[in-house]
């Protein structure tokens, strides 16, 4: 899908690069790796690993959103609170909805909304959006050191300010749905976010 779309030029053209630039300071810092071993960990899978901490690897492992739901439910569970039922159809409106659940487990979690991706950042698979998909990942470890969750994130930063909330499942169930119900065809078919006001929207661009 994105080789379809028109090079971008001016100002959207600057943006993309300072985000293509993040990633390799992320990668210096080792931010990645930390979150691919973190996911690892969580979903203790030796069948199922993510074994290339590059943004295309990232990608390809956490695009059609079942493992992050899987990731949702882990930290869900830690807390006493029922999962969240996610679908392993590879159509871009289950993918999609497996996403928004859960950005809105992570809002609910303590993660900021500013501090979360949008659903075509993960999707499209491009490398200056995949930062803030690994961003967002990272804030996400930072919160869960703080509840001491296991097992525990071992990227390094600052502990992230929690902004947590009570949740059920039918709310985390509600909050998803109307996500997916304002989704129209975009181009080539492909869902569109146009005025979502999704967790991450909003989010600042990455410098």
């Amino acid at each position: 899908m994105s080789s379809l779309r028109a090079s971008k030029s001016g100002i959207a053209a600057d943006i993309e690069r300072k985000q293509e630039q993040k990633w390799d300071d992320l990668e210096e810092e080792g931010v990645p790796q930390a979150v691919v071993d973190w996911i690892n960990a969580i979903l203790d899978d030796p069948n199922d690993v993510c074994d290339d901490p590059s943004w295309t690897g990232i990608h390809k492992f956490l695009k059609d959103g079942s493992r992050l739901c899987r990731v949702a439910n882990a930290m869900l569970a830690s807390e006493g609170s029922p999962g969240i039922k996610f679908s392993r159809n590879q159509s871009t409106f289950f993918c999609m909805d497996n996403i928004g659940k859960f950005l809105n487990v992570a809002e609910q979690y303590g993660v900021k909304r500013n501090d979360l991706f949008q659903s075509n950042d993960l999707y499209e698979g491009l490398k200056g959006p995949t930062v803030n998909v690994v961003t967002s990942l990272h804030a996400l470890g930072l919160v869960s050191k703080n509840k001491s969750f296991e097992p525990e994130y071992t990227g390094r930063g600052a502990i992230a300010q929690e902004n947590p909330r009570g949740f059920t499942e039918e709310e985390v169930r509600a909050q998803s749905a109307s996500i997916i119900s304002r989704q129209g065809a975009g181009s080539f078919g492909y869902a569109s976010q146009a005025g979502m006001r999704a967790p991450g929207t909003g989010r600042h661009v990455a410098e």
